[in-house]
């Protein structure tokens, strides 16, 4: 009886120490099979969208821009020489200044073309009123520029033009 106590305390210690390292393995098992799954799932499906999410957003993306190119036009003006607001005694400066109007298409063009009287007064008042020191700087054109876009869209209307370039700019 003492052998098979003896045994029995063997078989019961052998089972016990073999069911643990049998459970981790089926475990890490039961995770690897998860995991392998759960990356197929993740990479069929979702990434999968994605790819086609961001495939449809460039092709809209890049027909939008050639739109927007396609739809956009210029429109010169005349060239504009102004004498400059003189506070300072210093003498007279002049200002020359040529503008190109970007508008949206042939209506904008023909909005403009009837309202350029009105457009060249409006400019020639504006530009009149500055001081030398005002436009000298960067900052001065950029906000000759904005304050000129808004009185030709008050003139034309909201949305008319778009942005206003400088192509030749001349204080003497």
């Amino acid at each position: 009886m003492a052998e098979e106590k003896e045994a029995m305390e063997k078989g019961e210690e052998e089972i016990p120490a073999k069911r643990p390292f049998l459970k981790y393995i089926l475990l890490g098992g039961i995770v690897l099979v998860l995991g392998a799954g759960g990356y197929v799932g993740w990479d069929l499906f979702i990434k999968g969208k994605k790819s086609e999410d961001k495939k449809e957003t460039r092709i809209s993306k890049s027909s939008s821009k050639s739109k927007k190119k396609e739809v956009r036009m210029t429109y010169p003006l005349e060239s504009f020489i102004v004498n400059l607001m003189d506070k300072s005694g210093i003498g007279k400066r002049y200002l020359k200044v040529r503008i190109i109007l970007e508008i949206g298409d042939e209506e904008d063009k023909k909005m403009v073309e009837r309202h350029t009287p009105q457009l060249t007064d409006t400019i020639l008042l504006l530009l009149s009123s500055q001081l030398f020191n005002e436009i000298n700087s960067m900052e001065g054109k950029l906000e000759l520029k904005q304050a000129l876009l808004s009185r030709i869209n008050q003139v034309l209307g909201e949305g008319i033009v778009h942005r206003i370039y400088f192509t030749e700019f001349v204080v003497q």
